[in-house]
């Protein structure tokens, strides 16, 4: 009973104060900043998913990290710890992110107005119930775009959007929507066909469209949706305000019962999260050391969260390595923060922030060569080329120093983006993985030129034939850049064989100096 009390003490109670915490914080946070005052300006998707998923980790770290260990529950690779965090995580996440779906509607009501002109008089109303109104839709404007998603972008998907003008009202527009997924492993023939049967079965549809077939309109926030009709627009009137703009979307549920069974999903869902972590923490031991480790204010010993901290801090030993990661991290939260979608950006939407494409290049703007290295097309794309980044930079940086690496990464990157305009002529490239191979290209040099001691280059062999064997083959099968990565990874090797033959005393010194990987 004693062990009982003490794991509902020190870590079950404390979990549920840092939930219910944290999901109030966040509801009032968004309630306030975003529907009622308007002052956020990031888009719904972020808002509703990805803020909530990531927000928990950061109470789950700091105030539940040294409490957990208190629990015997060493796994496998000794992750178990890091699994009751995770299952933390998912237990507040989930509730945030159903709670913000009841948010945007419970606060907003329905605007009875005679006239399509009149919303303009309720620029922070949501809903709208439009008592007489007429769509020119021989005048609609389309857009269409694609974007995709996956694990090495295996999904595509096309959206065409119709923004359609109302009679008398301007800067009003009635929205239309049309999507079609695929697999983005397709042939570049399957591909197209696939898009023409999408566009040719929507034509046809739209030509039978029932305007007046809606109960009521829901005025389109800061989303990607909004974008697309926007472009819609834009292609035929070039100088409009797009702030000005409003796009309905027609509704044919009943207002009244718009939210459902959201509120009981909400605390249904953080009931389960609830109970199953209360049995997850019961049923483990107590671990005596790490209590009493706890109760004195003791570190950590074997501290993942203090490790990663460090090997982000330029201050540390692999300075070089922390700068292109964060570098990396840094220009991801400002294309988030410009409203770019964190998982599946356009290519136009990367091409206009400083994309790699050959007409551009070939035109004089250079620059993109070197720009697209710190640009990734989504959070996975991200999260795939900061693990290969980190690995490769911090093996080489002991041995090239932080000058020749961060030179190496720089150089192999603009060697890359001409590889892939040079294979590709209408591809937008961006990504560091092209920089990222180069700097493997180095390590494949030194492997074979036998610069690292030979307990190393088993190792390094692995890793070569782990990450950059794997990632070429991937890219076969469509979806990944591997002219970039082709280009990458040989520049990296004839690199680094010069670097041998101009100093190969000097570079096994440094390798035999280093501790391992």
């Amino acid at each position: 009973m004693e062990n009982i009390n003490i794991k509902l003490k020190e870590v079950y109670f404390p979990f549920l104060v840092v939930s219910i915490g944290t999901i109030l914080f966040y509801n009032l946070f968004r309630w306030g900043f975003d529907i009622k005052l308007g002052v956020l300006p990031l888009k719904e998707d972020l808002l509703n998913i990805w803020i909530p998923f990531f927000l928990p980790w950061i109470p789950i770290l700091i105030w539940l990290r040294k409490r957990i260990r208190i629990l015997n529950v060493r796994g496998k690779r000794d992750n178990g710890h890091f699994g009751y965090q995770f299952a933390m995580v998912i237990a507040v996440a989930v509730p945030i992110i159903i709670s913000q779906n009841y948010l945007e509607k419970a606060s907003f009501d329905l605007i009875s107005i005679d006239g399509i002109d009149e919303a303009k008089n309720h620029k922070s109303e949501k809903y709208f119930k439009i008592n007489s109104f007429k769509v020119d839709g021989n005048s609609s404007l389309p857009y269409v775009t694609a974007r995709t998603s996956g694990r090495n972008n295996s999904n595509l998907k096309f959206y065409l959007y119709l923004a359609c003008p109302f009679e008398r009202a301007k800067d009003i527009w009635y929205g239309v929507e049309y999507k079609e997924s695929l697999s983005n492993r397709m042939s570049d023939e399957r591909k197209e066909a696939t898009y023409r049967s999408f566009i040719e079965q929507s034509v046809k549809e739209f030509a039978t469209y029932d305007f007046q077939q809606v109960n009521y309109f829901e005025k389109l926030g800061y989303s990607d949706d909004r974008d697309g009709f926007l472009e819609s627009i834009k292609k035929s009137i070039p100088q409009i305000n797009e702030k000005e703009q409003i796009i309905l979307i027609p509704k044919t549920d009943v207002f009244e019962q718009r939210l459902g069974n959201t509120v009981l999903w909400i605390f249904g869902s953080f009931g389960m999260g609830a109970f199953i972590l209360l049995l997850m923490v019961l049923i483990p031991k107590i671990d005596r050391g790490e209590l009493n480790n706890f109760k004195n204010g003791k570190p950590l010993k074997d501290d993942d969260l203090r490790y990663v901290f460090g090997f982000l801090d330029p201050r540390g030993p692999n300075k070089v390595t922390a700068i292109l990661l964060l570098a990396n991290l840094a220009v991801f939260v400002v294309m988030i923060l410009l409203g770019l979608n964190i998982i599946s950006p356009t290519s136009k939407e990367l091409l206009e922030i400083g994309g790699n494409r050959r007409f551009e290049v070939m035109h004089g703007e250079y620059w993109r060569l070197f720009t697209s290295i710190f640009i990734h097309a989504g959070l996975m794309h991200l999260f795939m080329n900061l693990f290969g980044l980190g690995l490769g930079a911090s093996i080489l940086e002991g041995i090239l120093g932080r000058t020749k690496l961060m030179l190496s990464f720089l150089f192999c990157g603009i060697l890359a983006s001409l590889a892939s305009i040079y294979w590709h002529d209408n591809t937008v490239s961006v990504g560091a993985s092209g920089a990222i191979f180069g700097l493997y290209g180095l390590i494949l040099a030194f492997t074979v030129f036998k610069i690292y001691p030979n307990h190393m280059r088993g190792i390094t062999w692995v890793l070569l034939v782990g990450y950059a064997g794997i990632s070429l083959l991937f890219g076969f099968f469509g979806g990944i850049d591997n002219a970039a990565h082709f280009g990458g990874l040989i520049s990296g090797f004839v690199l680094g064989g010069i670097l041998v033959l101009l100093g190969k005393e000097k570079l096994v010194e440094k390798a035999n100096q280093q501790d391992g990987f």
